[in-house]
Formats: C-alpha cells, sequence, structure tokens
C-alpha cells in the first residue's frame, strides 16, 4: 500500500503516512502545499548516498572547517569543528578531521547522519 499524496511505501495497519502525515485512504488537496514538495524533494536528495573518497578528501583538504561533517549531515559536529577552527587557529580541528579522514578511508565511519551507508562509487 502507497501513499496517495507523496507515494511512500506504508503498512497495512498504517493510519497516517510517517513521511509526509497525510490520512491514509483521503486524496491529497489539488497544489495542496509548496512546502510537502520541497521536503519531498528534500528527502528524495538527501536519502542518496554520499561518496566516500568526496568525504575522505573534504576531510583531508577542508576538514579542519568541518565541512566533510557538513557534507556527511553531521550538521553539530560541523558547527563545533568550525568554531574550533575559528578561536584556536585550525591546529586542534585540522588534527580532529584527520582522525575523521582516517576514519572514513578504513571503513570506520561508513553511513551518513541519516544512517544511509556510504558509496564508493561516483
Amino acid at each position: 500500500m502507497y501513499c496517495t499524496n507523496c507515494g511512500c511505501h506504508l503498512d497495512e495497519n498504517a493510519i497516517f503516512c510517517p513521511n509526509c502525515g497525510q490520512k491514509v485512504g483521503r486524496q491529497p488537496r489539488g497544489g495542496q502545499n509548496i512546502m510537502q514538495d520541497f521536503h519531498n524533494s528534500y528527502n528524495s536528495v538527501m536519502s542518496k548516498p554520499k561518496n566516500r573518497i568526496i568525504a575522505g578528501l573534504l576531510a583531508i583538504f577542508l576538514g579542519s572547517m568541518g565541512i566533510h561533517n557538513f557534507y556527511l549531515g553531521f550538521t553539530k559536529k560541523g558547527v563545533i569543528q568550525l568554531l574550533l577552527f575559528v578561536f584556536f587557529l585550525g591546529w586542534i580541528s585540522q588534527i580532529w578531521a584527520l582522525v575523521d579522514a582516517l576514519m572514513i578511508f578504513t571503513g570506520r565511519t561508513y553511513t551518513d547522519a541519516r544512517g544511509v551507508p556510504l558509496s564508493d562509487n561516483f
């Protein structure tokens, strides 16, 4: 069974869609909500696997600013690393970034923030 609003797969006993909140069996209103369309397109982009090589290279070259954490969806870690970069001239956050790069390349970090496994394909 699928949601008539967003097309998300539903359980047989579902009353509301877990993705968009639409009541099961209810037809969507015409031109329902531009924010819902934005939410659906955001989810489709964010659910695609991130590339392990890109994440590792970002950690090596721009990691002291936490760019690799933003790429993988770890926003809080990225902000903390960016603040460390600003206030401590980057040397503390660069050590952290190199450790993160090592973890990414060795496979210890194998998912992004949403739990989607990292891909080795471009």
